[in-house]
């Protein structure tokens, strides 16, 4: 079998949006266009791996986090089935994990969450492993094409933030490079 090297750029198109106390965000007409470059190896033999084509069902919470109370905020993420990889989305508080879900490429997803600043954190890949054993402790993770990568912190306040993951190479917006240390 080949070693595989997947390089992917993605364009994340972040909208923000204010909301009134109990109501759906309303877009603004503040937008970036986003993107953010990723690089990942795949396994030897990834084709054989007997999880490759392993997927959870979008907005499955995989990794134990400590949650917050509130709903005045939103975090929406929709991904591409053009990239061919699912993602699991991360929400930090505080260097805390509030939120994760997973995402099915070509699905979206939202979180609501409280008043706050807030940091994204995007962990791509294929065939999801149930048993892989993640830093800290944490079970779950992809057997090909991992990625990850994060944004940077953003305070909300009766706002929503929209992320629209774009397969696109050279993306306007880059991420920052992350690691699954600071993930987990």
């Amino acid at each position: 079998m080949k070693n595989i090297l997947f390089i992917a750029g993605i364009i994340a198109v972040i909208t923000m949006t204010s909301c009134s106390n109990k109501s759906k965000p309303a877009p603004e007409s503040r937008t970036y266009e986003t993107g953010y470059n990723s690089s990942s190896t795949a396994t030897n033999s990834v084709e054989d791996d007997p999880f490759i084509n392993n997927s959870l069902s979008t907005g499955k919470v995989v990794y134990s986090c400590m949650g917050t109370r509130g709903d005045q905020s939103s975090i929406s993420v929709k991904t591409s089935d053009a990239s061919n990889c699912d993602v699991v989305v991360l929400i930090k508080n505080n260097g805390k994990l509030v939120r994760n879900a997973y995402i099915v490429a070509g699905d979206s997803y939202s979180f609501d969450l409280p008043n706050g600043t807030f940091q994204v954190f995007f962990y791509g890949g294929r065939g999801w492993n149930p048993n892989k054993m993640m830093p800290n402790g944490e079970k779950g993770g992809f057997v090909a094409n991992e990625s990850y990568s994060k944004d940077e912190p953003i305070s909300l306040d009766y706002q929503g933030l929209e992320y629209e993951l774009i397969p696109q190479p050279n993306g306007n917006f880059k991420t920052k490079q992350s690691s699954a240390s600071e993930i987990f």
